[in-house]
């Protein structure tokens, strides 16, 4: 739904700016060389000339965006409500349910979990950052990660059977790479999504960075919660695993 998440919000932009427009009800008829414009004030019309019509051009304007804004919050709604209702695993339990016998003579039009995993890693690839490893943690699974968090946040995805890759390349499209901390595979869903961890916000350039990072991620489409899940931590407010665990169970599960 990115492109349908930038439309909404060119035109919140827009209403944004047109927020003291006056509403008005603007009428219209047909004359020889275009159309004539009038502005209903107390039951009569009054001519708008020629001079005035900007501001008839901007009632009209804010008109149409707020419509239009409403045709898309309604289109958001009924996407979200249908991938809420939609459920893939339905149809990999047609095939689960045949027997082993009649398994080895169907082509299944979706793929079970077991063949969707498999293929979703050999899309995925991870150890995609070039940039120098300082120190190191050793995952469960026993990859070489850059901090004791990201070890925590790999071993809890791996507790909860969550696909992950530490450090993939992702292409923006504006056409800049940026290697998150994680991709990860909401299996249920079938929804990709990334992960980013930021463990020193405490620190001026580093929350600079951050929130330059953040922002890349938003400008590019991508949607806290529907494509790239955020942890942090600090000094003052060290990684709490608890909310961890929670953010994995309403996201990735």
């Amino acid at each position: 739904m990115g492109q349908l998440d930038r439309l909404i919000a060119l035109a919140e932009k827009r209403l944004k700016k047109e927020k003291n427009i006056e509403k008005r009800v603007v009428c219209t008829s047909p004359r020889k060389n275009g159309f004539q414009y009038y502005l209903r004030e107390k039951g009569k019309r009054k001519y708008v000339k020629t001079k005035d019509l900007d501001s008839v051009r901007s009632i009209v304007q804010k008109s149409y965006d707020e419509s239009v804004h409403h045709v898309l919050l309604n289109q958001r709604y009924q996407i979200e409500r249908f991938l809420k209702l939609y459920d893939i695993t339905a149809i990999v339990r047609t095939f689960e349910k045949m027997s082993e016998a009649r398994k080895q003579l169907v082509e299944p039009l979706v793929p079970t979990d077991e063949q969707y995993i498999e293929e979703w890693y050999d899309r995925h690839h991870g150890g995609q950052n070039t940039f120098p490893m300082q120190n190191t943690y050793m995952t469960a699974r026993g990859e070489k990660v850059r901090s004791k968090s990201e070890k925590i946040i790999a071993d809890l995805f791996d507790k909860y059977k969550i696909p992950y890759r530490y450090e993939p390349m992702l292409e923006l499209e504006s056409g800049q790479s940026v290697c998150p901390d994680f991709v990860v595979l909401n299996v249920r869903r079938r929804k990709t999504l990334y992960w980013e961890h930021f463990g020193l916000v405490s620190d001026d350039e580093y929350a600079k960075r951050t929130l330059k990072k953040m922002n890349i991620y938003e400008e590019s489409g991508f949607i806290i919660g529907r494509d790239i899940l955020f942890s942090m931590e600090s000094e003052e407010a060290p990684l709490n695993t608890k909310m961890l665990e929670r953010k994995i169970k309403d996201y990735l599960l």
